[in-house]
């Protein structure tokens, strides 16, 4: 059982799927757990599950005033900053390139990478006061390759991976990790309303292990590499695809 007890923990996107899991997973270690999430209901039904070390927040994480007031709200709860799970996104409109609104690619830009970037941004002084942390992204196994008819998504999950090794490679010194996750096909309802039923039978027939994940599997991932088990590890990705980019099998 890794132990935070008296850490703190940002977690985005929280109110559902992988940040929900995620947050409850860090809550049952011990840590106080701001629950972030632009649904407000959603954010106070995860916190009331997790119970009075959790704070629900509001947060458009895609405006940086918003992030800004996030990890501000924070320290002034709990008095320090330890971990920020960068989890928050969305998946779009689909489209091939040329028939892709100009404003639906900038809006996924903006969600599933400039937010990091403010997060991180903010978090990072606050980190230092209490001499480190862990930032830990959620990208993609679509940041590890291409996915026709979502190139913003692909594009910013690429993204995410580069912008995880540079702030690793910036604040080793101040002894802050930086890791991405690169998550494979999870039942969540971001995944759920992204794909058609028959596309996502598909998906899970190119899935060795033959499933999609629990959400809470990517959860006990997240939190082993915020904890000090994972102390030597900065600066990388970490497949959770089931198997998928593994390579390619044949029928016995």
């Amino acid at each position: 059982m890794c132990d935070f007890n008296e850490k703190t923990v940002v977690v985005t996107g929280a109110g559902s799927g992988i940040g929900r899991a995620t947050a409850i997973a860090f809550g049952k270690a011990g840590a106080n757990v701001v629950v972030a999430d632009i649904n407000e209901e959603n954010a106070a039904k995860t916190a009331a599950e997790i119970g009075s070390r959790a704070l629900a927040f509001k947060v458009d994480v895609g405006d940086e005033a918003q992030c800004q007031a996030m990890i501000a709200a924070t320290v002034n709860k709990f008095g320090r900053l330890d971990v920020l799970f960068n989890n928050a996104g969305i998946g779009g409109q689909r489209a091939r390139i040329a028939d892709m609104p100009t404003e639906e690619w900038l809006k996924v830009i903006n969600i599933n990478l400039n937010s990091l970037f403010y997060c991180t941004k903010a978090a990072i002084p606050e980190m230092k006061k209490v001499g480190g942390g862990v930032i830990i992204n959620t990208a993609s196994v679509d940041g590890l390759m291409g996915m026709a008819t979502i190139s913003h998504y692909v594009s910013a999950k690429h993204a995410v991976i580069g912008l995880s090794k540079t702030c690793a490679l910036e604040y080793a010194a101040d002894n802050i990790r930086c890791l991405a996750i690169c998550p494979g096909f999870v039942e969540t309802p971001m995944v759920s309303s992204g794909f058609t039923k028959q596309e996502a039978e598909l998906i899970k027939m190119m899935t060795p292990l033959g499933r999609a994940a629990d959400p809470s599997e990517i959860a006990n991932v997240v939190v082993f590499l915020a904890s000090e088990k994972a102390s030597f590890m900065t600066g990388s990705f970490l497949q959770i695809d089931g198997g998928v980019l593994a390579g390619v099998n044949f029928p016995s």
